[in-house]
């Protein structure tokens, strides 16, 4: 009914992480047993963001979230990202330091956002156009919330971008 903004999921041409250890097993998973796994596989987070990097250049993309699993790979994330093109938003993150971040991202003066759990549900920021996602989640729920944060409708968006890199499927 032309109410939200037409999801695009990109088959990613590079290896995801595998948190297969996690999510097959049945149970809930815990932060840190999500960081043991990320540690482990920490040399593909480089890749990984070239990889949306690459991609939100080349198809001319505006707004980009990531969404991280832990505080310390979303700073990782962050390293690997265009210098004064990103920031991050996590949950202690000063409040007025949060409002001007997420102000710099809504008028466009930055093009990365990435978060830790904060951002997954009540924030509108309709020109985003890239949903990244790098974190294993156990719901379908939270999963469609986040993939929601691109769907908002925007002048001259056709479409939203979701790069999914954790192997997990909902």
């Amino acid at each position: 009914n032309k109410y939200l903004t037409k999801p695009v999921k990109i088959d990613i041409p590079v290896t995801s992480y595998d948190f297969s250890s996690l999510t097959d097993s049945g149970k809930r998973f815990t932060m840190s047993e999500v960081e043991a796994v990320l540690n482990t596989q920490r040399r593909l987070t480089p890749l990984i963001v070239q990889n949306i990097v690459d991609i939100t250049e080349t198809y001319d993309r505006k707004g980009v979230m990531i969404f991280s699993s832990t505080v310390k790979h979303a700073q990782e994330i962050l390293e690997c990202l265009p210098e004064n093109e990103a920031r991050i938003v996590l949950g202690e993150t000063d409040e007025s330091q949060r409002d001007l971040i997420i102000k710099e991202f809504k008028g466009r003066k930055i093009k990365y956002l990435v978060n830790v759990s904060v951002l997954t549900t009540g924030f509108d920021a309709p020109h985003v156009d890239v949903i990244a996602i790098l974190r294993p989640t156990e719901s379908v729920s939270l999963y469609q919330q986040i993939i929601g944060r691109g769907l908002r409708l925007d002048s001259g968006k056709t479409d939203c971008f979701i790069l999914d890199y954790t192997g997990v499927t909902h």
